[in-house]
């Protein structure tokens, strides 16, 4: 019994001596175990577009985060849609009108980075319905009751409100302002030519026009003197126009599909008698492929052979 109360008193007094061994090498940690640095979600540029102030409005909270991982928390059922479209990150931030009693945010501004910039087109577009237009930013968008949308190169951008002593487009101007550098430009817009009137520009993610070998096509409708045509852009590297040709070639003779070769400003294009699509051309340049259906005429085609679509990469 003796010598288990010795053992407990050294055992006691052992506990002060550890405490200020502790304390010591507390004061002599190494700074490189701890990292100060901000998440990969803290530090994204999504963070700069979202200004404190709009108008009479603050920001409220703080900007909210999203991944891959965790975008059905915030668009539950439709998470999946984004991030087949090439979705990277997405942040929220919600505003509140000064000396507002409302409990919840006045408006909610949405920023989606896409990647690419047709890949944020192609969001647009399906959202719009292929109704999206200029707007007064100079941006592609389209606009509701409630909302407004819009892309600036890879970001989509979506301002929605119940509040009607929000201004919808003076919002869409302070955040497309903030988005400037580092954006995808998106330069397949000024590749369509300036003729008549365009009404409708969508995007098409698969199969357009039913051919499972054509995807990520842009088409705009346009209409000239009350007749109406249709031109499909498919941009890329010139080895993939190539591919794609080919593609083309072996659709036409297995579907026993004729075609002629022309000759226009030193490029072969392709004038097709198609029986389900009736006349069209294709137009193969170094660094996209369009497609002419509808009442064309030899001056639009011209247009496109011209040499300032043809711009290589």
């Amino acid at each position: 019994m003796a010598l288990s109360a010795t053992y407990r008193l050294l055992l006691l007094g052992l506990l002060p001596a550890a405490a200020i061994m502790i304390y010591v090498n507390g004061q002599n940690y190494d700074p490189g175990l701890i990292n100060f640095q901000p998440s990969e979600s803290q530090s994204s540029p999504l963070l700069s577009f979202f200004p404190p102030e709009i108008g009479n409005s603050v920001r409220t909270g703080q900007i909210r985060m999203f991944t891959k991982d965790n975008l059905y928390e915030y668009v539950n059922g439709h998470a999946e849609y984004f991030i087949s479209a090439g979705f990277l990150s997405m942040a929220a931030g919600e505003y509140q009108i000064s000396g507002s009693e409302s409990e919840g945010p006045d408006a909610i501004v949405d920023i989606y980075d896409l990647g690419k910039g047709i890949q944020a087109f192609g969001i647009l577009a399906d959202e719009s319905g292929g109704t999206s237009r200029i707007l007064e930013t100079g941006a592609a968008g389209f606009k509701s009751e409630k909302g407004i949308s819009f892309v600036k190169g890879q970001y989509y951008v979506k301002v929605s409100s119940y509040n009607e002593k929000i201004s919808l487009d003076l919002f869409a101007g302070h955040i497309d302002r903030r988005i400037r550098s580092g954006t995808d430009p998106f330069p397949e817009f000024a590749r369509f030519p300036e003729i008549g009137n365009a009404l409708h520009t969508r995007f098409i993610r698969e199969a357009y026009r039913g051919l499972d070998f054509l995807n990520n096509v842009i088409e705009r409708e346009y209409s000239i003197r009350e007749e109406k045509m249709q031109i499909s852009l498919f941009t890329g590297k010139e080895d993939a126009v190539n591919n794609l040709v080919q593609s083309f070639m072996s659709f036409f003779r297995d579907s026993e599909i004729e075609y002629d070769t022309i000759v226009k400003n030193e490029k072969i294009i392709y004038s097709v008698n198609d029986p389900y699509e009736g006349e069209w051309m294709l137009i193969p340049l170094s660094n996209s492929l369009f497609g002419v259906y509808g009442s064309y005429n030899d001056s639009i085609i011209d247009t496109l052979t011209a040499g300032v679509q043809d711009q290589r990469k």
